[in-house]
């Protein structure tokens, strides 16, 4: 083989190899962007979300530190009368893809059952990700109580 071969394969072997740095230099991007110690999904199209919420008798309050949001965006959460919560997770959702599932439950056996009951991620709520929450006690009235909530598209 000719020095002016080798040369041009060699050349080509480098192109090659600097493109596919550059692509993982971009997932790692990516990976280090959603948080120390978790893990961005496999797919763009997945989403995930969990908020645990937490009401001490007279402020509501998303927990930083256990709650999660794929996009990186900022959760928060609102009080809408007694027992009856809004959470919105930024950024979640790309367009008016399949709303994806969401569960609610209690954060502590008191007694009381929290449940969503709506999920919204199009129209004015693009491109977040709207949960209605609704927490009562065992006789079926609304009650105060913190929740943890996970939504998974």
């Amino acid at each position: 083989m000719s020095a002016s071969k080798m040369n041009q394969n060699f050349q080509a072997l480098k192109a090659a190899v600097d493109q596919l740095e550059s692509k993982v230099a971009v997932l790692e991007d990516k990976l280090s962007a959603v948080g120390p110690g978790q893990k961005a999904l496999a797919s763009k199209e997945g989403a995930m979300g969990r908020a645990l919420v937490r009401w001490d008798g007279s402020t509501l309050s998303v927990d930083t530190n256990w709650s999660f949001n794929s996009s990186g965006g900022n959760i928060t959460a609102t009080r809408d009368g007694t027992g009856q919560y809004t959470v919105v997770f930024e950024n979640l959702t790309d367009g008016n893809l399949p709303y994806g599932t969401v569960v609610a439950s209690t954060r502590d056996d008191t007694g009381v059952r929290c449940d969503s009951w709506s999920l919204k991620n199009e129209g004015t709520w693009q491109p977040n990700v709207r949960v209605l929450v609704e927490c009562r006690n065992a006789s079926g009235t609304l009650t105060d109580a913190s929740f943890r909530l996970l939504y998974v598209r």
